[in-house]
């Protein structure tokens, strides 16, 4: 794999995350937002349409990216020689339970990682 093509997938691995994080961002102040201005009902739902969309975007994003990057990253610890049968079960756990955090945990130890280690022992 190219390196280009493991800083892409880098990026890609923390992209849940920072969707997450602007998810987060966008509901808290969406709730500062309706409790900060008591107006009439008319210029709430307006409020409330116009920050439903973004989260339930946001949260699109993030849930479409989680499953793809979850069977890419299962695809590929079962397919990755360097990984004993016992460590591929674990990781395949880790994915399913802590997948937000545990993408780029991968990424960083079984890609980044141990590919410049074997371009480096050649």
């Amino acid at each position: 794999m190219s390196k280009s093509r493991r800083f892409l997938l880098g990026i890609l691995s923390m992209l849940p995350l920072l969707l997450f994080l602007g998810y987060m961002i966008i509901f808290f102040s969406f709730f500062i937002t309706i409790f900060k201005h008591a107006q009439p009902e008319d210029i709430l739902t307006e409020m409330i349409l116009a920050h439903i969309g973004w989260i339930i975007g946001i949260a699109l994003l993030m849930a479409f990216s989680m499953l793809g990057l979850l069977i890419y990253f299962i695809i590929h610890v079962i397919n990755n020689k360097l990984v004993d049968g016992t460590e591929q079960i674990v990781w395949v756990l880790v994915f399913i339970f802590a997948g937000m955090i545990g993408f780029p945990v991968y990424w960083y130890m079984r890609i980044w990682k141990e590919a410049g280690s074997t371009v480096s022992n050649v």
